[in-house]
């Protein structure tokens, strides 16, 4: 990330706000969109000749593990590959059979959370040409879907897992390593305050959080702040231990994000009352967010269709 900085000439705050005052944020946006399609083709590359068969990506919350995983296998696609992506969310346990955290909430970090014995399952019925019966989980319902969905895939396709648990050799267990490739991505570090005081990546990645809780899934922000403290004990638990497993690392940060995340939540944050246990969380993201000039109007366009930030902002022609 410091690499990139330097490629950027953008290693904090004030040197944003500049480009931002110049009226030269949408080349500082190109050249970051730029880079990370530089780092996807080069993971794209290192896939293929490692001839792995399953890759494995994961990641903690709001890194962009699903339009990665969709980028990704678009790079492979160039390089005359046909892979295939497959979600471990779809092997959820039903709501009711979860194991339950302290206060009897369902726990859907732990890997218990997954069947694990039919993923094993499924994997190797494709991976050895056999037709695999894949489940579909119904969020609304809380529950697998009765129906099950017969798979095959071709010698030379690549099956490209995503989940937060991706890296646990739990679930690579039993296969051949050589065929497993395993990718870890997280938004690793941003832009620094300034020239003596960071931005914590929790931070950048709870911002991201947010927003995408806010616009689309309709949840307040004191919600999901509330939420965060155990969202984050799941990845110290079951992310943070396996992220040495992985073979490429993959760093989902934008250094110019931070603006167009300001003007999407900073009122939704100051509106939260002092009375409110979020009240403090919200009060240390706005002292970050305060220091960061607005985007220009328009700015939003030139953020490409495929960027990992429009997981977070909405536009992803991904999803249509």
């Amino acid at each position: 990330s410091n690499y990139w900085c330097d490629i950027l000439n953008c290693s904090n705050v004030a040197d944003l706000n500049d480009l931002i005052a110049g009226g030269k944020l949408r080349d500082f946006i190109r050249v970051n969109e730029a880079l990370h399609h530089r780092s996807l083709a080069e993971t794209a590359d290192i896939i293929k000749q490692m001839k792995a068969r399953a890759v494995f990506v994961a990641g903690p919350s709001s890194s962009g593990k699903t339009t990665f995983s969709n980028l990704l296998c678009i790079h492979l696609r160039v390089l005359g590959l046909s892979p295939l992506m497959i979600s471990l969310d779809d092997f959820y346990l039903d709501r009711a059979d979860i194991p339950t955290e302290a206060d009897g909430s369902p726990d859907l970090e732990a890997l218990s959370a997954l069947d694990t014995d039919l993923f094993h399952d499924c994997l190797a019925d494709l991976l050895e040409g056999r037709a695999a019966p894949m489940p579909r989980f119904d969020f609304k319902a809380g529950r697998r879907s009765p129906e099950r969905v017969p798979l095959r895939i071709e010698p030379d396709q690549i099956l490209v897992i995503e989940g937060i648990h991706g890296l646990n050799p739990v679930l690579s267990a039993g296969f051949e390593p050589k065929l497993v490739c395993k990718v870890y991505i997280s938004e690793l570090t941003c832009i620094n305050l300034d020239d003596h005081n960071r931005i914590h990546t929790t931070d950048a990645r709870l911002m991201r959080r947010v927003v995408r809780d806010h616009l689309f899934r309709g949840t307040p922000a004191q919600d999901t702040l509330a939420m965060w403290p155990s969202v984050r004990r799941g990845e110290e638990k079951w992310i943070f231990p396996f992220q040495e497993q992985a073979d490429i690392v993959f760093n989902s940060v934008l250094h110019y994000e931070l603006p167009f995340l300001k003007s999407l939540i900073y009122d939704l944050l100051n509106a939260i009352p002092p009375e409110d246990p979020t009240y403090y969380l919200a009060n240390r993201l706005l002292d970050i967010l305060y220091n960061f000039l607005a985007e220009p109007e328009g700015a939003t366009r030139e953020i490409p269709p495929l960027s990992i930030l429009r997981e977070f902002i909405g536009g992803c022609t991904l999803y249509d």
